[in-house]
């Protein structure tokens, strides 16, 4: 009995001694060591880039004659040096884009914006009349003067498509252009200002962005008598406002 009881505290000597090396070995440091990250923000580029090309010389394009006799035809265009005037027309706009066989056409020259921004834009269209410019003239949304025998005058508006008369109160159109294709737009490095830039690309050959183009068109009731209004000057004003963001 003694011997074993001998036995057993050997053996609990022995289990105890083992643990309390194990535990020294767990505890003793054998090296540290740190170090510390930094971050930095690369960069960041603007991607919301507006650029539209607006027309630049209209001046005079919306100017027209008016000649509801067709007088001008009737008599080979003298009046103007034999200039071309479309036939069977009776309103008149100086055609300079050289897009019409003649030098007097019943449309003007077509105005037009392109949007080559990186975002869609909107365009408001505005065309109104001067009302002390066409006392004694009617405004008529009917460009063939059924039963009309007063002395009319039929403008509008036309995109080459769609048609829309003026009238005595004007005319509002509001469209939106479609950004830049993809493509169109590239990410760059300016090595001299050490910043990254989100820019139109230089060769944009092939890329076909979005445009909205216009004219005006006209014609006058030949059978109205214009007699009394030989002075007369309608007077007719467009505007366009390009917005972002509606």
């Amino acid at each position: 009995m003694r011997r074993n009881v001998k036995r057993f505290v050997l053996l609990f000597l022995s289990i105890t001694m083992i643990m309390s090396s194990s535990v020294s070995v767990r505890a003793e440091s054998l090296g540290q060591g740190s170090e510390t990250g930094i971050g930095e923000v690369e960069g960041s580029v603007k991607t919301d880039i507006y650029q539209v090309i607006l027309p630049t010389e209209t001046d005079g394009i919306f100017d027209f004659i008016l000649d509801p006799q067709g007088l001008i035809n009737k008599t080979g265009g003298v009046a103007y040096g034999g200039k071309k005037f479309e036939t069977g027309s009776t309103v008149f706009f100086e055609r300079k884009d050289g897009e019409t066989e003649e030098d007097y056409n019943s449309k003007s020259d077509f105005v037009t914006i392109t949007n080559k921004s990186s975002i869609a834009v909107d365009v408001s269209l505005h065309v109104s009349i001067s009302p002390s410019s066409i006392e004694g003239i009617m405004m008529t949304n009917d460009k063939e003067f059924n039963g009309d025998t007063d002395e009319s005058l039929y403008l509008a508006v036309t995109d080459g498509e769609n048609e829309v008369p003026i009238g005595q109160e004007g005319v509002a159109i509001d469209v939106t252009l479609d950004a830049a294709p993809e493509g169109a737009y590239e990410y760059t490095y300016d090595g001299e200002k050490n910043e990254y830039v989100y820019k139109l690309r230089n060769d944009v050959g092939g890329i076909e962005f979005s445009q909205y183009s216009f004219q005006l068109t006209g014609a006058a009731n030949g059978k109205g008598d214009w007699s009394e209004l030989l002075e007369a000057k309608p007077e007719v004003t467009v505007t366009w406002e390009i917005m972002t963001g509606i």
